[in-house]
C-alpha cells in the first residue's frame, strides 16, 4: 500500500501484539508483579500518584495513563470520561489477579507459561521498538525523490473504477487468461472471453483511490484508459482487473510530505529492526531438537535428532 497518509504507512515489523491481547496480557503481568504494588509491593505510592486503593494494591494514575496512550482513540475528545472507564477496568482487572492469587493460581504451571510467555512478548517489542526508535528521520531530499518516483501515487494520482473478475483454473487456462485479458478494450470483451473459456467469474466493482491499490497492481493499472484490462495470476486463480472509470485527482508535494516522512520513517525503522534481528541470528547457537530437527534451516542452526 502507499503513503497517501499516515495512517496506511507500513507497520513496523515486530512482534505482534494485538490490541485484542492487552487485557489478557495486564492480567498477566498483574499476575505477575501484583498490579500496584500491595502486599509485598514496596513503599507506597505518594497519594499524588495513586488512582484507587483495591483491598490491600494500588492502582496508580501512571497506569492509567498507559492504557489511554496504548488506546488513543478511547481517550480522544473523552479524556475524564476514557480515564473513569479505564480505571473502572482496571480495578475488576485487579479484583480478578488478587483471586488468582488467593487461589495460588500463579503457581499453576499453565499459569506460569502464560506469564512467561507475555513478560517474552513485551521484552520483545521493548526492544524491537528501542532499535527502531533510534532510526533518522526522512530528509527533504528523500520526500522529493520518493514523490517523483511514484507518480502514480501523487502527480498523477487517479481513483479508480473497477471491475473484478475471478476464475480458478488449470496451468494451461490461466496461462491463455493471462495473455488475452491485457488484450480486451472493454468489460464486455472480457465477460466473451471468459464465456468462450467456459467460466463462469466471482465478479464485483469496486472504488478505490490510487492509495489503497498495491503498488505492484498500481503501476500496471496507472498507464491504462477506461475499457482496458491487467490480469494477475494468484495460485490457482486468475484476477483480472478492468479500468471502467479513472478520474484525476492529484496530490501536491506540500499536501503528501508529512504521510512521505511517516511512510519512510517506518519502513526505515522495519528495516532497522530486520537487520538487528538478522544479527541476533546470526550471533546466537540455535538449536533445533526433536520433531523441530526438520524444520532447521540450513546453514543456520544445528540440529539435534
Amino acid at each position: 500500500m502507499a503513503p497517501l497518509s499516515a495512517s496506511r504507512s507500513r507497520p513496523l515489523h515486530r512482534v505482534a501484539t494485538p490490541r485484542t491481547l492487552w487485557p489478557a496480557l495486564g492480567l498477566a503481568l498483574a499476575l505477575l508483579a501484583g498490579c500496584g504494588g500491595g502486599q509485598g509491593g514496596g513503599p507506597r505510592k505518594a497519594d499524588s500518584q495513586v488512582a484507587a486503593t483495591v483491598n490491600d494494591g494500588e492502582l496508580t494514575v501512571h497506569q492509567v495513563q498507559t492504557v489511554l496512550e496504548r488506546q488513543p482513540r478511547l481517550a480522544a475528545g473523552d479524556s475524564g470520561g476514557a480515564a473513569a472507564r479505564v480505571l473502572e477496568g482496571l480495578i475488576d482487572q485487579e479484583l480478578a489477579a488478587q483471586a488468582a492469587r488467593a487461589a495460588a493460581l500463579d503457581k499453576d504451571p499453565r499459569v506460569v507459561q502464560r506469564l512467561e510467555a507475555a513478560r517474552r512478548e513485551i521484552l520483545a517489542q521493548a526492544w524491537q521498538e528501542s532499535v527502531a526508535g533510534a532510526g533518522r528521520a526522512a530528509s527533504s531530499d528523500e520526500i522529493d525523490r520518493y514523490y517523483d518516483s511514484h507518480p502514480a501515487l501523487f502527480a498523477q494520482r487517479r481513483i479508480y473504477l473497477l471491475q473484478e473478475l475471478a476464475v480458478e483454473a488449470d496451468a494451461n487456462t490461466r496461462a491463455s487468461l493471462l495473455a488475452q485479458a491485457g488484450e480486451t478494450r472493454s468489460a464486455e470483451e472480457v465477460a466473451a472471453l471468459l464465456q468462450r473459456t467456459g467460466f463462469a467469474p466471482a465478479s464485483r466493482v469496486v472504488s478505490q483511490a490510487a492509495e489503497d491499490i498495491p503498488l505492484a497492481l498500481l503501476d500496471r493499472l496507472s498507464s491504462l484508459e477506461p475499457g482496458h484490462s491487467v490480469a494477475l495470476a494468484q495460485g490457482n486463480a486468475v484476477r483480472i482487473y478492468t479500468v471502467l472509470q479513472a478520474t484525476r485527482a492529484p496530490i501536491e508535494r506540500r499536501q503528501a510530505q508529512g504521510a512521505i516522512a511517516a511512510y519512510l520513517a517506518n519502513q526505515r525503522k522495519s528495516e532497522a529492526v530486520t537487520e538487528a534481528m538478522k544479527k541476533l541470528r546470526g550471533e546466537a547457537r540455535i538449536t533445533y531438537q526433536g520433531s523441530f530437527a526438520a524444520s532447521a534451516p540450513a546453514g543456520g542452526a544445528s540440529a539435534i535428532r
